[in-house]
């Protein structure tokens, strides 16, 4: 098992395949669809410009680089945490203030918040690919990597 070290942004302990991205993410763009209101499809990567599209974060260790888009982000992932429908984990390579309070928000007001990780380094993307099986320890800022696809 490999281990990384990043640096916590939010403690937690996590663990779930990994869904793995390097392009950035628009959360707003991505979870505010209309379709993200039927309850199959809430954690669903609407951003049709995206990678991902389609793919459900939910449950799922989720690293990329860096957010962008709307300074909604942090409000449109606490929503994510509140109603359970998350990933498990965020690992992404530069966390913003803006990604972060959505997580940090979530823990405060509704006990829901997950490990957020930053891992600056690029290599993160060539020892992890989507479907690895990824356990987070937000609380040390650990990231171990199974290998298991």
């Amino acid at each position: 098992m490999t281990t990384l070290k990043g640096n916590t942004m939010l403690g937690g302990k996590a663990k779930g395949p990994a869904l793995v991205t390097k392009m950035p993410l628009n959360v707003t763009a991505s979870f505010s669809k209309p379709i993200n209101l039927i309850p199959s499809r809430r954690a669903e990567i609407r951003d049709s410009l995206h990678e991902l599209f389609g793919q459900n974060i939910q449950g799922k260790v989720l690293i990329f680089p860096a957010c962008i888009g709307s300074t909604f982000t942090g409000m449109v992932l606490m929503q994510l945490m509140s109603e359970g429908h998350a990933p498990a984990a965020v690992i992404v390579q530069n966390a913003d203030s803006l990604l972060v309070s959505g997580a940090v928000l979530a823990e405060v007001w509704f006990k829901k918040g997950i490990p957020v990780i930053e891992y600056q380094g690029d290599e993160i993307f060539e020892k992890i690919k989507t479907g690895d099986r990824i356990e987070v320890n937000g609380d040390r800022g650990e990231i171990k990597i199974g290998g298991d696809r």
